[in-house]
């Protein structure tokens, strides 16, 4: 099984609150809906940091500020895909429809 395979495998849904602990410890990352959230992994567990480095300038991977962990928290109705590679803890809100 190739590495994205195997991402594509680890992806779970879920709501802000199992984050607030990964958030509290600042390894939690916030994806553009535009970044494709098993590329940002695979570039992430292969050490690519310049392609890291261009969605860090870019606006396009941050990490969620403090207003926007308050929003999160007290709306569980928000929604976030989430893929862990350690120590980093990826995420990317799941729209519906």
């Amino acid at each position: 099984m190739n590495l994205k395979d195997k991402l594509t495998k680890e992806i779970l849904d879920t709501t802000w609150e199992p984050l607030a602990q990964h958030f509290a410890q600042g390894s939690v990352y916030l994806l553009d809906e535009d970044l494709d959230i098993i590329e940002v992994g695979v570039s992430m567990a292969e050490d690519n940091i310049s392609t890291i480095k261009t969605w860090l300038d870019d606006g396009l991977m941050s990490t969620p500020t403090p207003e926007e962990a308050t929003l999160f928290a007290k709306n569980e109705d928000i929604l976030f895909k989430m893929l862990i590679i350690e120590p980093y803890v990826l995420i990317q809100r799941r729209f519906q429809g």
